[in-house]
């Protein structure tokens, strides 16, 4: 469970982020229509003997995803004594991780964080294990999957971000999804069945979906409130600090809070033209900091700063109910998405990757239990 500190400290320490962001606010509303402005964003800064990458991200900069990248900027430009200016940009491609997939691919961008969720849909598998159904549901796991040999070796594969002409630099989390409900909880297979439920545009999660007995919608992130507010969609997964930082507790008032369907990683990943025109220097430094990201993202759940949001006193604040599955509906959730698993174990990309997730799962023993819940939060 995601417990932050400090509920009163929602934007501080955020002043630097916005700052840095100021000057980009255009390009990062439709990075489609940038055309010859990105040659200016990334030479300007080797006009004066350094270098600028711009990297786009779907969510806002509260968001953890924000969080680990301006980190993953300061930790360049430290290294790099300023030379290596790494440019933040939210809500590009228009709030889509598959416009921003494309974008970056075809050099749009020159960097981007994009969920591992939607790289299926451009013919890239090797990142599915990573939203296995009920696989990875504790951070500890998270963080050693994506920040060791299994999450490099994914960044490494050639069937992996290399494919679509991009170079892998690290994965980092997002948070922990939870089902939630519009008006009512998701919390035992036969509340799934015939409900209208948002997913990303992500082959494993529409089939976990349906094997659940749902209906998968997908639709871009910026889609999702008017859809919650109009009915088009019964729920959604969502991890705390989406909910909050989207404004789905607006319009959905569950969210079932024992029950992690997966985890929500983003690829880092560099347009591999650009990457070939840094010198060795420059690519060791990107790469060194890239490392840092699996560990630094956890860090925003785990360790979190003493001003950041409280997402979960935010929603218990709002009046958001959190229920409870309990064991058996956990378990019986599981067994009825055991068909996603079977694709992912008969695929050749992923098989060997979603064994090594399980056998490490298995190796860990049972997590700590996460933390109670604040005082005075609606429960079910």
């Amino acid at each position: 469970m995601l417990v932050f500190k400090n509920k009163g400290g929602f934007m501080k320490g955020f002043g630097r982020t916005l700052a840095a962001l100021a000057g980009t606010a255009v390009i990062s509303v439709g990075l489609a229509a940038c055309g010859s402005s990105d040659d200016e964003a990334s030479t300007t800064g080797a006009a004066a003997g350094g270098l600028t990458l711009r990297l786009g991200y779907v969510t806002t900069p509260q968001h953890p995803y924000g969080i680990a990248i301006q980190k993953f900027a300061d930790e360049v430009a430290s290294a790099s004594g300023g030379k290596i200016t790494i440019t933040p940009v939210p809500a590009a491609s228009g709030g889509n991780d598959v416009t921003l997939l494309d974008d970056v691919s075809g050099g749009t961008i020159e960097m981007a964080g994009v969920s591992t969720a939607v790289w299926d849909s451009k013919g890239v598998n090797v990142f599915q294990p990573l939203q296995a159904p009920f696989l990875i549901t504790n951070y500890p796991l998270a963080e050693k999957v994506l920040g060791g040999e299994i999450g490099q070796g994914m960044l490494d594969s050639p069937a992996g971000p290399s494919s679509i002409n991009l170079h892998g630099l690290g994965i980092l989390e997002g948070g922990l999804r939870k089902p939630v409900g519009r008006t009512a909880a998701f919390t035992t297979p036969a509340s799934f069945v015939g409900k209208k439920f948002r997913a990303p545009s992500s082959k494993v999660m529409v089939s976990t979906l349906k094997a659940l007995g749902a209906s998968p919608t997908p639709m871009p992130l910026p889609d999702v409130l008017p859809g919650l507010k109009s009915g088009a969609i019964d729920g959604l997964e969502a991890n705390y600090g989406l909910i909050v930082t989207q404004k789905f507790n607006e319009a959905a008032r569950f969210v079932t809070a024992d029950v992690t369907l997966w985890p929500f990683p983003a690829a880092v990943v560099i347009n591999k033209d650009q990457w070939d025109k840094l010198s060795a220097d420059q690519q060791t430094i990107l790469t060194d900091a890239g490392k840092n990201l699996a560990g630094n993202s956890i860090q925003v759940f785990t360790n979190p700063a003493p001003d950041a949001t409280n997402f979960v006193q935010v929603l218990c604040d709002a009046g958001m109910t959190f229920a409870s599955a309990g064991e058996a509906n956990r378990a019986a959730l599981a067994k009825k998405a055991q068909p996603a698993m079977d694709e992912l174990a008969a695929n050749a990309d992923t098989k060997d990757f979603l064994k090594q997730i399980q056998d490490l799962k298995a190796s860990m023993g049972p997590p700590a239990a996460p933390p109670a819940l604040p005082a005075g939060c609606k429960t079910s």
